[in-house]
C-alpha cells in the first residue's frame, strides 16, 4: 500500500476519498489507541495532548493518520485492518513521521526515498485533519 506520494509517473493516481475513522467500523474511536501511545511514550509527556485522526480510502484499501501536535508526529494508523488490535496497530505502526526530520521541501528532495515525504503531502493531511478530522485531547500524567 503506497502511503506516500509517487514519484511522478504514468501510471495514473487512484482516487482517494476522506473519512473519519470514529466512524468507520475498521478504525472506530481513536481515543484508546491514543492513550495506549501515550502509556507507551517516552519521555512520558506532560499536560493536555492534541490529536487529530483522518481517514483515507482508494481502491488498495482504507488507512487513517493520526496528528499528535505536541511531538509532532503522523503516525500511519491502520485500525482493525492489519489484524491487531487497533491500539497495538497505532503504536507499532510502521510509519512514524518526524515532522522536523522525515519531511522535505519537494519531491526531487525524496530522492528515491521510501520514508521522506514533502510539506505539500504533510500540508494536505494536516488542513484534511483540520476541516474533517476526529479531534482528540486526551490529558498525560
Amino acid at each position: 500500500m503506497a502511503c506516500a506520494p509517487a514519484a511522478h509517473s504514468s501510471r495514473p493516481v487512484p482516487a482517494e476519498s476522506v473519512f473519519s475513522p470514529r466512524g468507520d467500523p475498521a478504525f472506530g474511536d481513536a481515543a484508546p489507541a491514543i492513550r495506549h501511545l501515550l502509556a507507551e511514550a517516552a519521555p512520558q509527556p506532560k499536560g493536555p495532548q492534541h490529536f487529530c485522526a483522518i481517514g483515507y480510502r482508494d481502491p488498495e484499501g482504507a488507512r487513517a493518520w493520526v496528528h499528535w501536535r505536541e511531538a509532532g508526529r503522523l503516525i500511519l494508523w491502520l485500525g482493525k485492518g492489519d489484524g491487531s488490535d487497533s491500539a497495538e496497530a497505532l503504536l507499532r505502526s510502521n510509519r512514524n513521521l518526524d515532522l522536523k526530520a522525515d519531511v522535505v521541501a519537494t519531491e526531487a528532495d525524496v530522492a528515491g526515498s521510501t520514508y521522506l515525504v514533502t510539506r505539500s503531502w504533510v500540508a494536505a493531511k494536516l488542513a484534511d485533519c483540520a476541516a474533517k478530522g476526529d479531534q482528540y485531547m486526551i490529558s498525560a500524567s
